[in-house]
């Protein structure tokens, strides 16, 4: 159980980040194209 605590803190964290330097305010981002990567990466991972 342990394990899988600090496994996810550290996903948690990742994604945090991510999002962070993906869609922040100072670079011109498209947060639509970035929706339907991440939506479409997670629909392959269940297929699997």
């Amino acid at each position: 159980m342990a394990v899988a605590v600090l496994f996810a803190f550290l996903s948690g964290g990742i994604v945090l980040n991510v999002l962070k330097e993906e869609l922040s305010e100072q670079r011109e981002s498209r947060f639509w194209a970035f929706a339907f990567g991440t939506f479409g990466y997670a629909i392959l991972l269940l297929a699997l």
